[in-house]
């Protein structure tokens, strides 16, 4: 295998063993009827409201299923895969991956109102079903238009976080960006009290062939577990554990990332503070 320096973010991540069972899907693939497109931001770090996270996500969904996944993740893994191939293709010693955007690796999947996460490793999925808590919602009478569609006014607690939610009845799914749910219509734009965490839907698709596009059902080969078995086994690899093994031949020279700070200037030490969950 060839000797490859990778310009790039490894994802911090080891794949050990989980003392677990694969889900098994038995029922019939369920395919989605619209999809949704959002872009999101988020201030993480609250002494330095100028630095923006975002990322770009879909949600496909039918009237009882959906599923919310990283846009840009796909795109930047397929970038990636190009690269790659191309690399091989001329026999090439080094590899430059160029700039590294974090990505969410987890799929959001809602079913009836249950909310399942698989987390995605470059060589294993691995599915963790939440014990979600109804949103209760408070239903406002004002309403705004967005992209085209008459939206009306919701607040309710999400993971611990006040939101305001805009959602239409124009489209009866009971879904939206993340982990919101349970409304009479499909929620367009949502937003925390301080504003640092916001999803607008920028495109939404309810016509056209929509078979090519992520399937509704939680795949078939992801491993169950539990989060903090999980979060075990990204510790160990944190911790020193070699994740591609002792004949992978790859190695790491240089690391370039983008965190999505375009502040100039000396950089303050960027701290984690106002995290999008704050409950379980």
């Amino acid at each position: 295998m060839m000797n490859s320096y990778l310009k790039f973010i490894i994802p911090t991540i080891f794949l050990g063993a989980l003392f677990s069972f694969k889900y098994k899907d038995t029922r019939q693939k369920d395919l989605p009827t619209a999809i949704a497109y959002y872009h999101f931001y988020h201030i993480k770090d609250s002494t330095q409201t100028g630095r923006l996270y975002s990322e770009d996500f879909i949600l496909a969904f039918n009237t009882k299923k959906s599923v919310y996944s990283s846009q840009t993740r796909v795109k930047q893994d397929s970038t990636v895969q190009a690269i790659l191939a191309a690399a091989e293709a001329k026999n090439s010693d080094v590899v430059d991956m160029g700039t590294y955007l974090p990505v969410t690796e987890d799929d959001i999947y809602i079913d009836n109102g249950k909310i399942s996460i698989v987390k995605n490793t470059p060589q294993q999925r691995y599915l963790i079903t939440e014990v979600s808590g109804k949103i209760d919602w408070k239903i406002d009478k004002e309403t705004k238009d967005l992209l085209g569609y008459t939206c009306q006014k919701a607040t309710g607690i999400c993971k611990g976080r006040k939101y305001t939610a805009w959602f239409t009845t124009d489209i009866p799914a009971s879904f939206g960006p993340w982990k919101l749910q349970g409304l009479p219509g499909l929620i367009l734009e949502a937003y925390d009290d301080r504003h640092f965490i916001k999803f607008t839907c920028t495109k939404l698709v309810t016509q056209g062939n929509l078979q090519t596009v992520k399937s509704i059902n939680i795949p078939s080969d992801a491993i169950s577990t539990t989060n903090k078995e999980y979060e075990q086994m990204k510790k160990a690899q944190a911790d020193g554990f070699n994740m591609f093994g002792n004949d992978s031949g790859i190695t790491v020279d240089k690391i370039t990332s983008n965190g999505g700070n375009t502040n100039a200037g000396p950089k303050k030490k960027f701290t984690i503070n106002y995290p999008l969950e704050l409950t379980d």
